[in-house]
């Protein structure tokens, strides 16, 4: 059986390729859902990475916003942790300190065990 070759106009590969990049869709399925060949969806990517004017590249689309607030919530929890990890820091020296009140004032060594064989 022959194959014959598909022409697609600009506009429908711009459209396609928008389409993708908005999509969460992988290739192979987002090639299904456009009745596209693989290796001619993969030659349009490519010709589009080297195109300064390429729809793909726009900083606007969901990709991109989608990493962004991803770098955003990951700071956001990093900052978070950073606190929490300061705040334990000072509950565990405050625990300190109060075991050596003890010390001092009772006589009580509380981080010696109870009926330690001398």
């Amino acid at each position: 059986m022959k194959r014959t070759l598909k022409k697609y106009s600009q506009s429908f590969r711009d459209q396609v390729l928008e389409d993708y990049f908005k999509s969460d869709l992988n290739r192979s399925a987002f090639c299904r859902k456009w009745d596209i060949n693989r290796v001619t969806f993969e030659g349009w990517l490519n010709t589009c990475k080297n195109e300064k004017n390429c729809v793909s590249l726009q900083p606007n689309s969901k990709t991109m916003d989608a990493k962004t607030k991803t770098i955003d919530d990951l700071r956001a929890e990093n900052e978070r942790l950073r606190h929490e990890v300061e705040y334990y820091k000072l509950r565990s020296m405050g625990y300190e300190r109060l075991i050596e009140i003890v010390k001092e004032e009772d006589g009580i060594d509380l981080l010696k065990k109870d009926g330690a064989k001398q």
